[in-house]
């Protein structure tokens, strides 16, 4: 197969996923709002201040020993992948606001050299729940064995997604956050951007 074939199809099948799908495809977010907390402290509505552009959403959490980092570098790469960032947010909320404070998301986005198209977000415990249910998202602790008890030293079983959402708070497609290829995810950018 030629490659300028193997590109229409590809290309068919992408319009054939969105426009199968609608708008709604997944999950809408487009009358909700979640009242977050961004690095520097500043309230966040969720999604309503990011409506008008594309944004990747994806969970992670500060403390996690393994796939959130890749999560995180997969953001980048996808982001490096791009031709054109405008209009286009990238946001990492935490799974854990118990120990994720704005200023901890703050050492973490210098950690991993964040530009400011990334936006990371906590909130209130409460708050956070909210959103992780409408999501389908998991985030479960489990208590690190140790000697004595300690209520902070504890891990997080969760979900590994990346949500991409449209411009007006609709979720149209979700993805192994950790090992998406940035082409894959480039293509729906594009796809989005272009409605």
């Amino acid at each position: 197969m030629n490659s300028t074939l193997k590109s229409l199809l590809v290309s068919l099948l992408l319009v054939a996923t969105f426009t199968a799908c609608g708008p709604d495809a997944l999950y809408d977010l487009s009358e909700d709002t979640f009242q977050l907390r961004d690095s520097d402290s500043t309230l966040v509505n969720f999604p309503a201040d990011f409506k008008g552009d594309v944004s990747l959403i994806t969970f992670i959490y500060t403390n996690c020993p393994d796939v959130c980092p890749a999560i995180t570098a997969n953001m980048t790469n996808i982001q490096r992948k791009l031709d054109d960032t405008t209009g286009i947010n990238f946001i990492e909320i935490s799974f854990d606001p118990e120990r994720d404070s704005p200023s901890v998301l703050k050492e973490y986005r210098d950690l991993y050299g964040l530009n400011e198209q990334f936006t990371m977000l906590t909130s209130h415990p409460n708050d956070s729940d909210l959103l992780l249910d409408k999501l389908d998202i998991v985030a479960e602790k489990t208590i690190i064995d140790s000697l004595g008890y300690d209520s902070t030293n504890y891990a997080m079983r969760h979900s590994n997604t990346l949500y991409l959402m449209g411009r007006q708070g609709y979720i149209r497609a979700e993805y192994p956050a950790h090992r998406v290829t940035s082409e894959h995810v480039k293509d729906d950018i594009n796809y989005l951007r272009s409605e």
